[in-house]
């Protein structure tokens, strides 16, 4: 149990099984070659990606991500959300959800992928994980404080209904780099209150590839996780 700001937050996270870092990062490091839609002067854009894959994806580093999500498959996503598409279990394999934010309506792509609860991209995603698979949940920028999670549209409850159809299943909520509006904020308390629901996850890009490491333990942050102290 978890008391933040008064507000007290179950731990679930005994009952789940970790993902191992090193599997993750090579996960990551495949999205970030072979999905990652960019901008038009090139750069890395927001988006979120879901993946249903075996348990032995998540905690083998030596598993072959392209046995699962071929880069054809991986192209065709790509391809989908740098026309502004949705895809929802578009690919052959129909284990893969992702989407960019929606610009008309200002909605967040995590909030896409996680809502409505019951009918959203997720749910569908889900409804074919059993319990033997691992799921993997990335966006990009970590979601933001204003909106994903302290706003009206958080996604923690969409995030509780991931959880709530896989309490003995392997998850894992990623992202990469910290949301620039977000970097002088204290993210302790709010990378709290989303890892008591799903286990947190962080990558960074490295000059080997990707790093990633879990976020919390013992109700700690790394800081890993955490903006850099300016010196």
């Amino acid at each position: 149990m978890l008391i933040v700001s008064g507000i007290i937050y179950l731990d679930v996270q005994s009952i789940e099984s970790d993902v191992n870092p090193a599997s993750l990062a090579k996960i990551i490091k495949y999205f970030s070659t072979n999905v990652q839609p960019k901008t038009k002067q090139g750069k890395d854009t927001q988006y979120a990606i879901a993946i249903s894959v075996p348990r032995s994806q998540c905690t083998d580093e030596h598993a072959d991500i392209q046995k699962v999500f071929s880069k054809r498959d991986a192209t065709h996503v790509k391809d989908e959300l740098s026309k502004g598409q949705k895809c929802l279990l578009c690919t052959e394999s129909r284990n893969v959800i992702a989407a960019r934010p929606n610009r008309t309506t200002k909605e967040h792509s995590e909030h896409v992928l996680l809502y409505p609860v019951g009918e959203s991209p997720m749910y569908m995603l889900l409804e074919q994980a059993d319990q033997n698979r691992c799921v993997v949940f990335y966006s990009y920028n970590s979601p933001c404080v204003h909106k994903c999670i302290r706003g009206q549209d958080n996604i923690l409850d969409g995030l509780s209904n991931w959880m709530n159809k896989r309490k003995e299943g392997m998850n894992a909520l990623v992202f990469e780099e910290i949301w620039q509006k977000d970097i002088t904020k204290n993210l302790q308390e709010e990378f709290l209150k989303m890892n008591v629901v799903v286990p947190l996850y962080r990558c960074k890009r490295t000059s080997d590839g990707m790093e990633c490491q879990k976020c919390v333990e013992n109700n700690n942050v790394d800081t890993f996780c955490l903006p850099e102290k300016k010196k």
